[in-house]
């Protein structure tokens, strides 16, 4: 660590006269909009949703933007709005034509109209024209080409006291202070990259610059030849549409209707993220062109929840080791992972085929709920799967189907293409054994999280009526075989989802939404002698939402919302909710941009929640849960007052008019408000 942390430190000055890439405002403002569509899918209760991960691979890439006349076509289709026929045809389009000399010149891509373009714009560049060549590995110009160094350094803290800094150690109380503190160092070029992350959540002891409660560090090269990667440290994995490997969350469900459903697999991947679980730790690297072949290796501690001696629960998630139980808890299980990937590109596309076995050096037991009794028991585990993305004339055809060491079986199988002019559909096929154990991936569904127990059918569709006018849509049945969490049966549902979106012109625009799902959920009700009996019904939710944004001037953009929903639980009645809110962000300068914004929102109860996506400190980017009466207020200030230094503040309020307490457990609030502060420095050189 102490090594790694002074390799940063010599970087860093070597770096102080070379040049540096930075995200521009008006770039940071489209990948934030991108992050917005996404994050609105995301239910934020959801204990494993962890946006960082996310929000920093796009906030990456547009520091460090692809080079569309060097870039292969599996990195190509790592950019938003870029599937498989977008990048041959950028491929095609260099090699037969002539070289990009200038990013607008990708409208002339088959495929690639001004909406693609303006979504690409921030992930893309043209490139110096330095050429690859065996003498270039000696020479320091070629690792540090493009090369920038960061430090981030972010302090964080809920004003109020929560129960847990009440209450004594020997009870449960927390043992460290309200601080949530992170720093991250980082260098990267187009073929190097150095990080160091360390973080200590609100509660948990601190011990000075080297006792974070966690850190994270890593060292790559990529892009040098064949060697496409080479990671020793921390790195994640994303292959195929997810069933074997996916590391952390993914845009699910949503505004996206065409590319949910397909995903974008970057292969092994640097970790920088302060996320505590869904990484893996040891040495991975890629080798080869039209053959890949990839290998890693991974050892790691992991906190999970005790049993009895020498029995764990799966490990935990959250990271919290805030009191003596977490902290007894802490790196208590041991997991290896061993296995590879093997990809074969073709003209039309590629293949490929993955595979890995994990060993615990506990034994694994399944939860005691109905919904538990099909998960992972035991010490070993191995999944292998084959997956595939492939153009059929004017459609891609993409998929992977993969089995756990128990037999369980995981497909899921998609199309997407044009029908007719201004049109595309996607059709996305489904089914996860409720036995499928594969704990290391992430597919796409109903349900967050590994692959398991759901079969469906999703279709979307999306319409341009002009440049400026666009209908979406999707449509998703789902069945549940087995018990999910909280019901005693198989249970089914469905969803869909409706959007209008209008460009009136470069400054206004405005977009409607129509969102409704029905779920069949399990409620209890008495019978003639009063005993209480479970019984099957459905849940509904609906919502519908409205939202302007008018760019008044260079300056000033303002944003307005109104969002009404409708929910009943099964066996219950109907409640009823709304939020509405209004945005201002001011930039009287280069070097200062203000967000701020307003909401008041009133629902019957938590069931008619409401969520809205807030802007925040750099990479903290989340979506707020709002309910039952109040309001929220919060402003971001960002501060540049020199080229190398940015400083980020926010400041948000959480007022309820009903409640006298909020939250529970040690996370309790006396009293009816909740406000947080914090503040993020940035040096970039």
């Amino acid at each position: 660590m102490k090594k790694g942390f002074l390799a940063l430190i010599l970087i860093f000055f070597y770096s102080l006269n070379r040049g540096y890439a930075q995200v521009a405002d008006s770039t940071r403002d489209k990948v934030q909009q991108e992050l917005e569509n996404g994050l609105e899918s995301f239910d934020p209760n959801n204990p494993n949703l962890n946006t960082e991960q996310l929000t920093q691979m796009l906030l990456d890439l547009a520091a460090h933007p692809l080079d569309i006349n060097e870039a292969p076509i599996d990195k190509l289709m790592i950019i938003p709005g870029v599937n498989l026929k977008i990048a041959r045809a950028i491929v095609r389009y260099r090699k037969k034509v002539k070289p990009f000399e200038n990013i607008d010149e990708l409208k002339y891509v088959k495929g690639i109209g001004s909406v693609t373009l303006e979504r690409m714009r921030p992930y893309v560049t043209i490139g110096s024209g330095l050429e690859l060549g065996k003498n270039l590995y000696g020479n320091y110009h070629y690792w540090l080409s493009g090369g920038h160094f960061d430090t981030y350094t972010r302090y964080r803290e809920t004003l109020q006291r929560k129960a847990g800094f009440r209450k004594p150690d020997s009870s449960g109380g927390f043992l460290g202070n309200r601080m949530q503190f992170y720093q991250r160092l980082q260098y990267q070029s187009r073929h190097f990259s150095l990080n160091l992350t360390q973080q200590k959540d609100a509660g948990e002891p601190f011990a000075g610059p080297m006792g974070f409660d966690f850190s994270s560090w890593h060292v790559a090269l990529q892009n040098n030849g064949n060697l496409r990667k080479l990671v020793v440290g921390d790195y994640g994995l994303y292959f195929g549409q997810g069933l074997v490997f996916w590391n952390g969350r993914t845009f699910g469900k949503g505004r996206d209707v065409i590319g949910s459903g397909d995903r974008s697999a970057r292969g092994v991947d640097p970790y920088s993220s302060s996320a505590e679980a869904g990484f893996y730790r040891g040495a991975a690297a890629t080798y080869g062109r039209n053959l890949q072949v990839t290998g890693f290796y991974s050892s790691r501690r992991e906190t999970a929840t005790v049993v009895s001696a020498g029995v764990r629960r799966m490990p935990k998630t959250n990271g919290y080791h805030r009191t003596l139980k977490e902290q007894n808890e802490r790196n208590d299980l041991g997991q290896k992972v061993y296995g590879g990937h093997l990809k074969i590109k073709f003209p039309f596309g590629f293949v490929g085929i993955s595979g890995y076995q994990t060993s615990f050096d506990k034994l694994i037991a399944k939860g005691t709920l109905l919904s538990s009794k099909y998960d992972f028991s035991g010490r070993k585990n191995a999944v292998i799967g084959a997956n595939y993305n492939i153009v059929a004339g004017p459609a891609i055809l993409f998929g992977e189907a993969a089995r756990s060491k128990n037999g369980g079986l995981g497909v899921i199988s998609g199309i997407e293409s044009p029908l007719g002019t201004g049109t595309k559909i996607t059709i996305v096929y489904r089914n996860y054994a409720k036995n499928f154990q594969s704990f290391m991936g992430n597919g796409f569904g109903e349900q967050s999280g590994p692959p398991k127990n759901e079969r469906g059918l999703y279709i979307g569709l999306r319409h341009s009526i002009n440049n400026r006018i666009t209908l979406s849509a999707y449509y998703d049945q789902y069945h549940f075989p087995a018990p999910r969490y909280l019901t005693v049966q198989p249970t089914q549902g469905h969803d869909w989802l409706g959007l209008l979106q209008v460009e009136f012109s470069r400054k206004l625009s405005f977009y409607a939404q129509v969102r409704n799902e029905i779920k069949g959920d399990n409620f209890q009700t008495p019978d003639q002698f009063g005993r209480m009996q479970n019984r099957l019904g459905e849940s509904l939710r609906g919502s519908i939402r409205g939202q302007l944004q008018y760019q008044v001037n260079n300056k000033i953009r303002l944003r307005t919302r109104f969002e009404a929903v409708r929910s009943r639980r099964a066996g219950a009645k109907m409640e009823h909710g709304y939020l509405m809110y209004q945005d201002l962000q001011f930039a009287p300068n280069q070097k200062l941009t203000i967000d701020s914004r307003v909401t008041v929102f009133n629902t019957d109860s938590y069931n008619t929640r409401l969520y809205q996506f807030e802007n925040g400190l750099l990479y903290v980017l989340s979506d707020k849960v709002l309910f039952n009466q109040g309001e929220r207020t919060y402003a971001v200030v960002k501060y540049k007052p020199f080229s190398h230094l940015e400083i980020w503040t926010k400041y948000g309020i959480t007022t309820f008019e009903n409640q006298q307490t909020i939250s529970s457990g040690l996370n309790e609030i006396q009293g009816n408000h909740r406000s947080h502060f914090g503040i993020e420095v940035r040096l970039e050189y």
